[in-house]
């Protein structure tokens, strides 16, 4: 009973990471059309590049050229990490919703690269304009040791497995 039910929550789970993935998918990739367009328009029309900058100018904009690009670039950063961190979530849950067991190397490898990627994602937020505070930054590098920590269990209980297995 209690594996019929992890499979369902597996399955649940791994489908919400599904749509996370595609909505992050979607905006990382208008983001980075928006760079396009923006470096497109201050390479090929400068004089019309001008008139909008002056006019975000006269608004209140107070960033240079540069760091707003430079932003762009951060945030395209981590839309793409949660993007990799969700798509190997979802690989995970997917994978548990199948049927098979969580313990093996290939489960420990996404924990690890889910780690790296929360803490890419907490570089790229340092680097924004915006910046994050040290203590969001030390919670995302502690959060990223805890999941290090939870793929190397994973990989002991990989061993185990296999040691249960080798004995049957």
């Amino acid at each position: 009973m209690k594996q019929k039910t992890l499979k369902k929550s597996a399955r649940f789970i791994s489908i919400l990471l599904n749509i996370g993935c595609i909505i992050l998918g979607i905006l990382s990739v208008s983001l980075l059309l928006g760079i396009m367009v923006i470096v497109c328009t201050q390479l090929f029309s400068p004089e019309m590049f001008r008139e909008a900058w002056g006019t975000a100018v006269q608004a209140g904009q107070t960033l240079s050229f540069g760091q707003c690009v430079f932003f762009f670039f951060c945030c395209l950063g981590e839309f793409i990490c949660i993007f990799l961190a969700l798509y190997n979530a979802k690989r995970i849950f997917g994978c548990i919703g199948k049927g098979n067991s969580p313990f093996t190397a290939k489960t420990a490898i996404q924990i690890r690269k889910i780690a790296m990627y929360v803490l890419v994602f907490a570089v790229f937020s340092v680097l924004s304009v915006f910046k994050m505070a040290f203590s969001s930054f030390f919670m995302c590098g502690l959060f990223a040791l805890i999941l290090f920590c939870i793929s190397l269990i994973f990989d002991y209980g990989c061993e185990l497995q296999q040691e249960v297995d080798e004995m049957i």
